[in-house]
């Protein structure tokens, strides 16, 4: 028992110590909310627990395979966010806020766009309130402007980076949404469609992640000078 209060005590001063206690209380709590979420759609729209907390090859009976190439890109949606927002913090602790506000929004779009595709709002979610195809067009004008706003606002920031990844994801991302807007979503269509995205998802992180780590160097090198 001592060993366990010793323990505790020592936790929450290093919590206190490197000032994170703000941060893993707000992931806490997000995490109870989401399970009571959880919990009370079950409850509430009688959806079994096992459906809504399980994998949903094992609830569909389905190869795991199912979905590989889509699941694939989640994860690299995920990585980048994650990459995003670190930078983020990390930057804000020094005097180039505005790199840090780059990162930040850079974040909060991606999280947008991973949380789009991943529970396919605009695939599937809208048409519930509006049975439109001209939620999708919404939807993808939305992206355009927010993404001109973006440009414009970190324009002379982005031009100092290696912008042709930044450039093939835009374009890449571009053919996709016209290939989906054209031509019917099945078959080899699809195929195309899809590639079109993962092509730019590949080059959306690959931009983040390089730009992140050369701003983040840049930040550790007199730093590391200084302490040599």
């Amino acid at each position: 028992m001592n060993i366990l209060n010793s323990e505790i005590i020592k936790t929450k001063q290093k919590l206190r110590k490197d000032k994170i206690s703000y941060f893993v209380f707000a992931i806490y709590f997000l995490m109870v909310l989401l399970l009571s979420s959880v919990f009370f759609v079950g409850k509430k729209f009688n959806i079994p627990f096992e459906k809504i907390t399980g994998d949903p090859a094992l609830t569909f009976k389905s190869h795991p395979f199912i979905g590989f190439l889509s699941n694939i890109g989640a994860l690299i949606w995920c990585y980048t966010a994650s990459i995003c927002f670190f930078s983020a913090l990390i930057l804000f602790k020094t005097t180039d806020k505005k790199k840090a506000l780059f990162f930040m929004c850079s974040g909060i779009f991606t999280s947008i766009l991973l949380i789009d595709d991943f529970f396919m709002f605009h695939d599937y979610i809208f048409y519930t309130f509006i049975n439109s195809d001209i939620v999708q067009l919404i939807v993808y004008i939305a992206y355009a402007i927010f993404l001109f706003w973006y440009i414009l606002r970190f324009l002379k920031f982005i031009l100092s980076t290696l912008y042709i990844f930044l450039v093939l994801a835009i374009g890449f991302f571009g053919l996709s949404v016209l290939t989906d807007l054209i031509f019917k979503s099945k078959g080899l269509q699809y195929f195309i469609e899809d590639s079109f995205k993962f092509i730019g998802l590949i080059n959306w992180m690959l931009f983040f992640s390089i730009t992140a780590y050369n701003a983040l160097l840049h930040k550790l090198q007199p730093l590391e000078i200084k302490n040599s």
